[in-house]
């Protein structure tokens, strides 16, 4: 399964959502009126793309309307894609780069840290870094023992403390134990702690100062992600916000959106506190944590005309094969009747006419009345009683993909 494809897989709920307010918007009519942008401004809202991107995106749009002086409301969506795809912050291209550092893990309970943590601990080992763990969550029951289980399959070392322990003393030893060993990428891993508490947040900070001295001292630079879960939709925006105060954030990781119809909300935070994503979780597996690309992601988030065609046209085609493969069976099972007997009866989807050809034969002039015309004519007699000739499927694939190149174009979202 291709990159786009498991993306849009996860996405489907979220893009589900953002198609059903779209058709009522759409429904309205062409014209490029006020209420149209309002309209406009207010499904982005709700499909979670948060209210800083939806007014940004509403008047790129209309600033761009009024220069290139698009004509209707539907030349104005077909640029949507690309404008939502504009809104996303940059940046963080040095983050699980080349160069000695250290990445802090920080979030809220239960937004998957420790599984990301060891997934790009996993990736980053196959890939030849030198990675270094260290379990800084010295709070929650079984995560030592969840994130050693992911060194192990990683087959990198890890740095731990018994339970209980200050996790910023974890934080300094897994540097000292990276400058030992010469890693050159240590991934730490925090616990789970509210937004709202000011006592779990002072704690936290308190960690990310103590490992960005060390880091500094070991040559090694700091970046603090926030993990985020898709799933909490726009009480995930202040998580975000309160995170970003307290450690002043480098980029975010967006997990579970494959079960979540709030998607939107990943531009809605990196829009608003220009923080990049650098990752996304679309699924369980190991695989399933994948690099942030936005085209891919809009795509997916909102959809993609050429993609559903394609999808539509591969799904049509199986089902002309299965439709021929089952009537030459049964055309063959009645052939292997034994005589007087009748083939045995099956249920098999009707056989397809056959398809008229591309370009009409032309009625040849009737033949001058002789005996040669005579035997041509019982030929061609004999000929219309055996069974017409079908198209191969190579003829119906260039046939098809002749008739499908005529069409005009459609806007993409003319196949919701």
């Amino acid at each position: 399964m291709s990159v786009f494809s498991k993306i849009s897989g996860g996405l489907a709920k979220s893009r589900n959502k953002f198609k059903e307010s779209m058709w009522a918007l759409i429904g309205r009519g062409p014209d490029l009126d006020d209420e149209f942008w309002d309209e406009l401004e207010e499904t982005l809202v709700l499909s979670d793309v948060g209210g800083a991107a939806a007014m940004d995106i509403v008047e790129n749009l209309r600033s761009k309307a009024m220069r290139q002086n698009l004509p209707d409301a539907y030349a104005v969506l077909d640029l949507l894609s690309e404008e939502m795809q504009g809104t996303f912050a940059e940046g963080a291209d040095e983050l699980f780069g080349p160069e000695p550092q250290v990445v802090l893990f920080v979030g809220i309970n239960g937004t998957g840290k420790t599984t990301t943590v060891g997934k790009i601990a996993k990736a980053a080992s196959d890939a030849e870094r030198r990675v270094i763990l260290g379990s800084a969550d010295t709070f929650r029951a079984a995560a030592i023992e969840q994130l050693e289980e992911w060194a192990r399959r990683a087959d990198v070392p890890i740095v731990t403390r018994e339970r209980g322990s200050d996790p910023a003393s974890v934080c300094y030893e897994t540097i000292d134990e990276a400058e030992a060993k010469g890693a050159d990428l240590a991934l730490i891993d925090t616990a789970g702690r509210l937004h709202t508490s000011d006592d779990l947040m002072r704690e936290l900070v308190k960690v990310a100062s103590v490992t960005r001295k060390r880091a500094d001292a070991a040559g090694m630079k700091v970046f603090t992600v926030l993990v985020i879960d898709a799933t909490t939709g726009q009480n995930g925006m202040q998580q975000a916000r309160e995170f970003d105060r307290a450690l002043d954030l480098d980029a975010l990781i967006v997990t579970k959106l494959d079960g979540t119809a709030k998607g939107g909300i990943a531009l809605a935070i990196s829009h608003e506190l220009g923080l990049p994503i650098v990752k996304i979780g679309v699924g369980e597996s190991i695989d399933d944590l994948r690099e942030f690309d936005p085209e891919d992601f809009v795509r997916a988030l909102i959809g993609d005309f050429e993609e559903d065609e394609a999808a539509e046209d591969g799904a049509a085609a199986a089902e002309e094969r299965e439709a021929l493969t089952s009537a030459a069976d049964e055309a063959d099972a009645a052939a292997s009747a034994a005589p007087g007997e009748a083939p045995a009866p099956a249920v098999a989807p009707p056989v397809p006419r056959p398809l008229a050809s591309p370009v009409p034969a032309v009625a040849p002039e009737a033949p001058a009345a002789t005996a040669e015309s005579a035997a041509d004519t019982a030929a061609v007699e004999e000929a219309d009683t055996a069974e017409p000739a079908k198209m191969s499927w190579a003829e119906f694939v260039e046939y098809d993909d002749a008739r499908r190149a005529a069409e005009p174009k459609k806007h993409f979202w003319e196949k919701w």
